[in-house]
């Protein structure tokens, strides 16, 4: 039987949702629309959207590209000698973090009654927060400081981030989505690219390598804001309750073991990534004997020819498995491309070695992410009438991965004496597992089984 059974369609994340992200979107039209909560029907003006996707560029460059280049940068000028362990903290905990507040933002949004409106009152917060603690890391003289610091910018830029596609969800019509999709989706690949190359340029200066691009963010937000159709939220709505909070945040495994699956594999597979993304400014430090500089050109390049790839390999492979109705083995496939990707960088002691390694990795992360949405779908318990819950919920596989990752990655570092290969090694482990466990994977199954409820053991 073809492991497949509903066609690959896009979900509502996929304009892009980033740890912590909670879209509490309600679909609402104009002003007037929006306060009833109606599907929205009148098209946004394309300079509207133009500045709308300019300022989420934007923020991008100042939210992403420190976790790839120079938050690491940063933590090795101000403490060299502990950096591996400054480094995970200084990653994981922000990524711990937005995981409650990041829904939280979304739900004190929802019931926002100021008129200077429900999302732009928290758009602006964010991006305050986010431009203060960015200056803030530039200027720090300890590690708690830039930890801190740190925090305070990821979770901000997080609920700025929040306030885009809750806003898209609010206002945009159905005829739209797809395009606009397609936009948000290329400004989340390459302004973290260019945050990068920017940063890499101010690398002997901390102030500006962080200053400039929040500063950034901060005043094309600002013009969105000022531009923003955002009315406050309804005054009749129904009573916030935890115990419905708290259910976007778990589900029984017997009941769905299809999507149970599923969520293990891709969180492993996350895992593996989180630790591939961690140490590679130092490990292109101490194997190639780089500056800084140098290291944010190479990571710039990298990620450049990284999306030409992951793209070509998401079309293809997304291409190639609605054709032939199978998604496990292009994730197994994907898995083992990704494992071979991170034992050549492990082992790595040239450039040449570090853009095979690297891009390689790319490649099988390429067809992971377009199969993983697909087989994600394909075993979602649709029947249960809660689909916003369980995608939340499949979103937390990545988003735990990212704040679990940085820690593990550390300890694995320091089991094994400070020799970066073995984080690369480790993350090609969870790598393969991760993808051997899509194999119980059985979507022609219902999604539900129907275990008698007293015969169910929760806690």
């Amino acid at each position: 039987m073809p492991d497949r059974t509903a066609p690959s369609r896009p979900e509502s994340s996929r304009l892009r949702a980033p740890a912590g992200l909670a879209s509490s979107a309600e679909f609402a039209g104009e002003d007037a629309a929006a306060a009833v909560g109606g599907e929205p029907t009148v098209l946004l003006k394309k300079g509207y959207l133009a500045i709308l996707i300019l300022s989420y560029f934007a923020l991008y460059l100042a939210w992403i590209a420190p976790t790839a280049f120079s938050l690491a940068v940063r933590v090795g000028q101000i403490d060299p000698a502990g950096r591996n362990t400054a480094i995970a903290v200084a990653v994981g905990l922000p990524s711990l973090i937005v995981l409650i507040t990041g829904p939280v933002v979304g739900v004190l949004s929802d019931r926002t009654r100021l008129r200077f409106g429900r999302r732009r009152t928290w758009l602006l917060a964010g991006m305050v927060a986010g431009l203060v603690g960015s200056i803030l890391v530039g200027i720090a003289t300890s590690t708690p400081l830039l930890v801190a610091a740190w925090t305070l910018a990821y979770v901000g830029y997080t609920a700025a981030g929040g306030m885009f596609l809750t806003h898209l969800g609010d206002r945009l019509p159905a005829k739209q989505r797809g395009k606009v999709a397609g936009f948000t989706g290329a400004v989340t690949q390459i302004a973290p690219i260019l945050g990068v190359g920017i940063a890499s340029v101010f690398a002997g200066i901390p102030l500006a390598m962080f200053g400039v691009p929040a500063l950034v963010a901060f005043v094309l937000g600002l013009a969105f804001v000022v531009v923003m159709k955002d009315a406050p939220a309804p005054a009749t709505r129904a009573p916030f309750e935890l115990r419905q909070f708290a259910q976007g945040f778990w589900f029984n495994p017997r009941r769905h073991p299809n999507f149970a699956w599923v969520w293990i594999s891709r969180c492993l597979i996350f895992l593996a990534l989180s630790f591939m993304s961690l140490y590679t400014v130092y490990l292109l430090g101490t194997r190639l004997h780089l500056e800084s500089a140098a290291i944010g050109g190479l990571v710039a390049a990298q990620g450049l020819l990284g999306v030409v790839i992951a793209i070509g390999a998401s079309l293809l492979s997304g291409a190639l498995s609605d054709r032939t109705g199978r998604r496990k083995p292009f994730i197994v496939a994907a898995s083992l491309i990704l494992a071979a990707g991170l034992v050549i960088t492990a082992t790595m002691n040239s450039i040449p070695q570090f853009f095979i390694g690297t891009l390689l990795a790319v490649f099988g992360v390429g067809i992971f992410g377009a199969i993983d949405q697909a087989i994600g779908l394909d075993t979602l318990p649709s029947d249960q009438g809660q689909n916003g819950r369980f995608l939340g919920i499949f979103n937390l596989a990545n988003q735990l991965a990212q704040g679990v990752g940085p820690f593990l990655a550390a300890g694995v570092l320091a089991l094994f004496g400070g020799d970066y290969s073995w984080v690369y090694i480790a993350a090609a482990a969870f790598a393969v597992i991760g993808g051997l466990l899509i194999l119980p994977v059985r979507p022609g199954l219902p999604t539900t089984m129907n275990i008698p409820v007293n015969k169910i053991k929760t806690r």
